[in-house]
C-alpha cells in the first residue's frame, strides 16, 4: 500500500538532477569538479534549453572554455533530454563542430532535441549560442543507445535510487513524450496544411 501511495506521487523529471545520482560529473551537485548544470526539460518544445556560464575552472585557451568541457556539457545535455523522454541511454557516438571559441565567463544557450529513434538507438541534435549576441558557437549530434532494464538495473543497485523508482520515472516520461510527440505532429502539420 505505501508503495502504491509513493509511485501515485512520482512525476516525469524537469531536471538533470532529479533522478540522478549527486556524484555526476556533468549535473552532480556534489561533484567538486563538476559542471553542475541542471538540464531542465522544455516540455513545450519536448527540448532541454538552458543558460549557462562557464566558468575559469574550465579553461583551455586562455580566456576560452577548454572544447572537452563544452563537449562533456552537449553529452550530458543530450543524454538527460533522452532521459526526460523516457529512455535510459549512453553515448554511442558523440560528434562536436566547434565554431567559434567560447569565452569563459560569457552566458551561453544551449538547446537539445530529439531527431530520430530507431529500435534501441536514438539521435539527437544540439547547439550553443553565446546569449548575448545569439552567435552560434557549436553544434552537436549524438546517437545514443538505448539500455534494456536489467543493464540499468545493475548499475543503479546499491544507490540511493531503488530500480523500481527509476523505472516508474522512465514510464512517466515515456508517457510524456508520447504525448509531446502528438502535440508537436498536429501543430507541424497545421502549419502546412
Amino acid at each position: 500500500m505505501l508503495e502504491d501511495q509513493l509511485y501515485r506521487k512520482i512525476k516525469a523529471s524537469q531536471n538533470g538532477q532529479d533522478w540522478h545520482h549527486k556524484n555526476c560529473f556533468g549535473c552532480g551537485p556534489e561533484n567538486p569538479k563538476g559542471l553542475h548544470a541542471s538540464f531542465p526539460f522544455h516540455e513545450p518544445t519536448g527540448e532541454v534549453r538552458f543558460s549557462f556560464v562557464m566558468e575559469k575552472g574550465f579553461e583551455g585557451a586562455p580566456g576560452y572554455t577548454h572544447g572537452g568541457a563544452l563537449a562533456t556539457l552537449m553529452d550530458e545535455a543530450q543524454g538527460v533530454l533522452c532521459f526526460h523522454l523516457g529512455h535510459f541511454v549512453m553515448t554511442d557516438q558523440l560528434y562536436m563542430r566547434y565554431l567559434k571559441a567560447c569565452p569563459l565567463g560569457a552566458e551561453i544557450e544551449v538547446r537539445c532535441w530529439v531527431t530520430m529513434v530507431r529500435r534501441r538507438r536514438l539521435y539527437t541534435k544540439g547547439t550553443v549560442h553565446l546569449k548575448k549576441t545569439g552567435e552560434l558557437l557549436l553544434s552537436s549530434k549524438a546517437r545514443w543507445y538505448d539500455m534494456p532494464e536489467k543493464v540499468f538495473a545493475r548499475m543503479f543497485q546499491g544507490t540511493v535510487f531503488p530500480v523500481e523508482t527509476i523505472s516508474k520515472v522512465l514510464e512517466e516520461n515515456q508517457k510524456r513524450g508520447k504525448e509531446i510527440r502528438k502535440r508537436l505532429r498536429k501543430e507541424k502539420a497545421k502549419l502546412q496544411g
